[in-house]
């Protein structure tokens, strides 16, 4: 009796397992599904959440197919935005960037996420201060599967001059976003950064099909 008992329990253990194991293939293989017929245009950041002045400086556009894939991505694009009449670049203040790639699944997404874009994103051999939050901000992502963002106080390029430059990085399924700014009074607050966050947001939460907070 205690050898049937056994066996019972060692197939009820091996349909368990067979049962987790469809389960993790189909939602991965939804999560593929969902993202695949996603157009990656579509995902970049328009003009709109900046600050009036701003406009776009560069882009859309894509790496081309011969080039290395960035960071092992399958796809890979970016678009650039600076006040009109820029002409910080000299000065070591380079506007804002809004990156996408592009990965095979979420699993390959996270990992990315993980081991590469929440710290290699945040180390720059010119910071003059830590990587942190700015005193008085609060907004988090509810949006994306992974999220952070920190400031940091950059001297580039040993002009010696001291800016603030603010980093979010999010995993959204096979997707990852990353967008940088110089955080300066007269280019852009606080507030109109979160403004431009949550339109990312707002952007990925549409193209994925998820509900927005």
């Amino acid at each position: 009796m205690a050898v049937v008992r056994k066996a019972l329990l060692a197939c009820l253990a091996l349909l368990l397992t067979c049962g987790a194991l469809t389960a993790l293939r189909v939602a991965t293989r939804r999560a593929m599904t969902r993202t695949e017929h996603i157009d990656m245009f579509e995902l970049m950041l328009d003009v709109s959440p900046f600050p009036e002045e701003w406009e776009r400086c560069v882009g859309p556009a894509q790496q081309p197919e011969h080039l290395r894939p960035e960071r092992h991505a399958s796809e890979f694009w970016f678009v650039g935005f600076c006040p009109r009449g820029f002409d910080g670049f000299e000065q070591g203040i380079d506007g804002a960037e809004h990156d996408i790639y592009r990965y095979g699944d979420t699993l390959a997404a996270a990992t990315m996420f993980y081991v590469s874009f929440s710290r290699d994103d945040f180390s720059n051999r010119y910071t003059v201060s830590p990587w942190s939050l700015p005193e008085g901000w609060s907004y988090e992502s509810d949006t994306a599967d992974q999220f952070r963002f920190a400031c940091a106080e950059i001297e580039p390029f040993e002009l010696g001059r001291v800016v603030t430059k603010c980093r979010a990085v999010a995993q959204y399924a096979g997707f990852i976003s990353s967008f940088s700014t110089t955080l300066e009074p007269e280019y852009m607050t606080l507030e109109e950064l979160e403004r431009v966050l949550a339109a990312i947001d707002d952007r990925m939460a549409t193209y994925l099909g998820k509900d927005t907070p």
